[in-house]
Protein backbone atom coordinates (compact mmCIF):
# COMPACT_ATOMS: atom_id res chain seq x y z
CA UNK A 1 0.00 0.00 0.00
CA UNK A 2 3.21 2.64 0.80
CA UNK A 3 4.13 2.43 -2.81
CA UNK A 4 0.86 3.30 -4.06
CA UNK A 5 0.81 6.42 -1.44
CA UNK A 6 4.29 7.61 -2.88
CA UNK A 7 6.76 5.38 -1.75
CA UNK A 8 10.35 5.24 -3.54
CA UNK A 9 9.07 3.74 -6.43
CA UNK A 10 6.95 6.45 -7.25
CA UNK A 11 8.45 8.97 -10.02
CA UNK A 12 9.70 12.15 -8.76
CA UNK A 13 7.19 15.41 -9.34
CA UNK A 14 9.38 17.89 -11.40
CA UNK A 15 8.19 21.11 -13.25
CA UNK A 16 10.48 21.27 -16.33
CA UNK A 17 10.05 24.94 -18.03
CA UNK A 18 9.68 25.13 -21.96
CA UNK A 19 13.29 26.70 -22.58
CA UNK A 20 14.57 23.50 -20.26
CA UNK A 21 12.63 21.14 -22.69
CA UNK A 22 13.28 22.65 -25.82
CA UNK A 23 17.14 22.48 -24.31
CA UNK A 24 16.86 18.99 -23.61
CA UNK A 25 15.40 17.84 -27.17
CA UNK A 26 18.22 19.72 -28.58
CA UNK A 27 20.90 17.93 -26.97
CA UNK A 28 18.98 14.51 -27.71
CA UNK A 29 18.79 15.64 -31.35
CA UNK A 30 22.24 16.77 -31.85
CA UNK A 31 23.57 13.61 -29.95
CA UNK A 32 21.74 11.16 -32.35
CA UNK A 33 22.46 12.98 -35.59
CA UNK A 34 26.41 12.77 -34.02
CA UNK A 35 25.75 8.75 -33.50
CA UNK A 36 24.11 9.10 -37.18
CA UNK A 37 27.21 10.47 -38.63
CA UNK A 38 29.50 7.77 -37.04
CA UNK A 39 27.73 5.23 -38.73
CA UNK A 40 27.81 7.12 -41.69
CA UNK A 41 31.60 7.27 -41.62
CA UNK A 42 32.18 3.57 -40.72
CA UNK A 43 29.73 2.48 -43.88
CA UNK A 44 31.68 4.89 -46.00
CA UNK A 45 34.52 3.71 -45.08
CA UNK A 46 34.26 0.13 -45.51
CA UNK A 47 32.79 0.84 -48.63
CA UNK A 48 35.77 2.82 -49.87
CA UNK A 49 38.21 0.57 -48.46
CA UNK A 50 36.44 -2.36 -49.90
CA UNK A 51 36.29 -1.02 -53.66
CA UNK A 52 39.83 0.25 -53.42
CA UNK A 53 41.31 -3.51 -52.59
CA UNK A 54 38.98 -4.90 -55.00
CA UNK A 55 38.41 -3.27 -57.67
CA UNK A 56 40.95 -4.47 -60.98
CA UNK A 57 42.22 -1.50 -62.98
CA UNK A 58 39.63 -2.38 -65.28
CA UNK A 59 37.08 -0.28 -63.12
CA UNK A 60 36.29 2.91 -64.83
CA UNK A 61 33.94 3.81 -62.35
CA UNK A 62 35.87 4.07 -58.79
CA UNK A 63 39.54 4.32 -60.03
CA UNK A 64 41.59 2.11 -62.07
CA UNK A 65 45.01 3.45 -60.75
CA UNK A 66 47.04 1.58 -58.49
CA UNK A 67 48.39 4.29 -56.70
CA UNK A 68 45.41 6.12 -56.15
CA UNK A 69 43.97 2.49 -54.53
CA UNK A 70 46.88 2.32 -52.57
CA UNK A 71 46.99 6.08 -51.18
CA UNK A 72 42.90 5.37 -50.64
CA UNK A 73 43.59 2.11 -48.60
CA UNK A 74 45.97 3.94 -46.51
CA UNK A 75 44.55 7.38 -46.05
CA UNK A 76 41.08 6.31 -45.52
CA UNK A 77 41.05 4.05 -42.11
CA UNK A 78 43.17 6.72 -40.17
CA UNK A 79 40.94 9.31 -40.99
CA UNK A 80 37.86 7.82 -40.32
CA UNK A 81 39.29 6.53 -36.80
CA UNK A 82 40.22 10.28 -36.24
CA UNK A 83 36.58 11.14 -37.24
CA UNK A 84 35.16 8.62 -35.39
CA UNK A 85 36.69 9.44 -32.15
CA UNK A 86 36.38 13.27 -32.55
CA UNK A 87 32.22 12.09 -33.16
CA UNK A 88 32.30 9.98 -29.87
CA UNK A 89 33.69 12.32 -28.04
CA UNK A 90 31.36 15.56 -29.27
CA UNK A 91 28.55 13.42 -28.66
CA UNK A 92 29.92 12.91 -25.32
CA UNK A 93 30.66 16.86 -24.73
CA UNK A 94 27.07 17.46 -26.06
CA UNK A 95 25.67 15.34 -23.72
CA UNK A 96 27.87 16.39 -20.82
CA UNK A 97 26.85 19.62 -21.47
CA UNK A 98 23.20 19.17 -21.60
CA UNK A 99 22.91 17.96 -18.32
CA UNK A 100 25.27 19.85 -16.86
CA UNK A 101 25.82 23.41 -18.30
CA UNK A 102 27.46 25.05 -15.92
CA UNK A 103 30.33 22.47 -15.26
CA UNK A 104 33.05 23.46 -18.24
CA UNK A 105 34.22 20.97 -21.03
CA UNK A 106 37.64 19.40 -20.60
CA UNK A 107 40.28 19.96 -23.39
CA UNK A 108 39.80 16.67 -25.10
CA UNK A 109 36.11 17.10 -25.39
CA UNK A 110 36.62 20.35 -26.75
CA UNK A 111 38.85 19.19 -29.63
CA UNK A 112 36.32 16.76 -30.65
CA UNK A 113 33.43 19.26 -31.10
CA UNK A 114 36.06 21.32 -33.25
CA UNK A 115 37.17 18.69 -35.19
CA UNK A 116 33.52 17.78 -35.77
CA UNK A 117 32.56 21.27 -36.66
CA UNK A 118 34.83 21.30 -39.20
CA UNK A 119 34.53 18.59 -40.80
CA UNK A 120 30.64 18.75 -41.29
CA UNK A 121 31.97 21.86 -42.70
CA UNK A 122 34.70 20.81 -45.26
CA UNK A 123 31.25 18.32 -46.10
CA UNK A 124 28.96 21.16 -46.63
CA UNK A 125 31.43 22.73 -49.00
CA UNK A 126 32.14 19.37 -50.72
CA UNK A 127 28.63 19.08 -50.81
CA UNK A 128 28.00 22.89 -52.53
CA UNK A 129 30.27 22.37 -54.90
CA UNK A 130 29.50 19.20 -56.38
CA UNK A 131 25.80 20.32 -57.11
CA UNK A 132 27.17 22.29 -60.22
CA UNK A 133 26.25 19.65 -62.83
CA UNK A 134 23.39 17.30 -60.53
CA UNK A 135 19.74 16.88 -61.44
CA UNK A 136 17.26 19.11 -59.91
CA UNK A 137 16.41 15.98 -57.22
CA UNK A 138 19.84 15.59 -56.10
CA UNK A 139 20.23 19.06 -55.73
CA UNK A 140 17.03 19.43 -53.32
CA UNK A 141 18.45 16.62 -51.19
CA UNK A 142 21.97 18.02 -51.46
CA UNK A 143 20.79 21.37 -50.25
CA UNK A 144 19.00 19.72 -46.96
CA UNK A 145 22.28 17.76 -46.32
CA UNK A 146 23.98 20.81 -46.41
CA UNK A 147 21.44 23.05 -44.18
CA UNK A 148 21.21 19.64 -41.99
CA UNK A 149 25.32 19.50 -41.33
CA UNK A 150 25.39 23.28 -41.18
CA UNK A 151 23.11 23.03 -38.55
CA UNK A 152 25.52 20.48 -36.37
CA UNK A 153 28.66 22.27 -37.34
CA UNK A 154 26.85 25.39 -35.35
CA UNK A 155 25.61 23.29 -32.57
CA UNK A 156 29.15 21.88 -32.10
CA UNK A 157 30.79 25.25 -32.69
CA UNK A 158 28.43 26.59 -29.88
CA UNK A 159 28.91 23.59 -27.31
CA UNK A 160 32.42 24.20 -27.73
CA UNK A 161 32.63 28.15 -26.95
CA UNK A 162 30.54 27.93 -24.31
CA UNK A 163 32.96 25.63 -22.65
Amino acid sequence: MALREGGRWEAPHTVVSGEEASATNAVRLLSAVLSLELLWVLLVTASVVFLAAHLGPGAEEFTGDATVRGVLLAAAPPVAVVLGLALIGARHGVERRGASPAQPLGRVLRLALWITAFANAALVISLLTSLYHAHMTWVVVGLVLAVALSWVARACVRTARAA
